[in-house]
C-alpha cells in the first residue's frame, strides 16, 4: 500500500510538473514581440492562423517593437493552397487572401497572394 501511495504521489508531482512547464512555454511565446525567436509560434498563438511549411522568411519590427511584419515564402510542394484559404478562413479581397482580427491585446491582418505564394501577416501588439 505504501509503495501504491508513492507511485501515485510520484506520478501527480510529475503530471503538474510538465503542466506547468507546458503553460510556462506557451506564456513565454506568447509574450515574445520580437523576430529572434518563436516567430512562427507567436503568430500562431496571437492570430489563430496556422503558419504551413515555408521555403523562407522575412521578418522586420518597429524600433518599440509595437509592430511585426512577417512574409512567409510558402512551400507550395507541401501545401495546398485552396484547402489553406479555407481552414484558415481567408477572405478574397482585390485579387488577395485576407485574414484579420483583434484580440484585446493584438491586432493583425494577414494577406496571401496565390501568385507569389507569400504570406505576409503584420501584428499590432496592443
Amino acid at each position: 500500500m505504501k509503495h501504491l501511495v508513492l507511485i501515485f504521489a510520484s506520478i501527480s508531482v510529475l503530471a503538474i510538473c510538465a503542466i506547468l512547464g507546458f503553460r510556462s512555454m506557451v506564456s513565454h511565446i506568447y509574450n515574445r514581440v520580437d523576430c529572434e525567436s518563436f516567430n512562427i509560434d507567436n503568430i500562431e498563438v496571437r492570430t489563430g492562423i496556422d503558419i504551413p511549411a515555408v521555403t523562407d522568411v522575412e521578418c522586420s519590427c518597429n524600433e518599440e517593437k509595437t509592430i511585426k511584419t512577417s512574409t512567409f515564402t510558402l512551400d507550395v510542394k507541401q501545401v495546398d493552397l485552396d484547402q489553406y484559404v479555407s481552414r484558415n478562413k481567408f477572405k478574397a479581397t482585390d485579387g488577395y487572401f485576407e485574414n484579420t482580427g483583434q484580440r484585446k491585446d493584438t491586432k493583425w491582418k494577414a494577406k496571401l497572394d496565390k501568385g507569389s505564394n507569400e504570406l505576409t501577416v503584420i501584428v499590432e501588439y496592443l
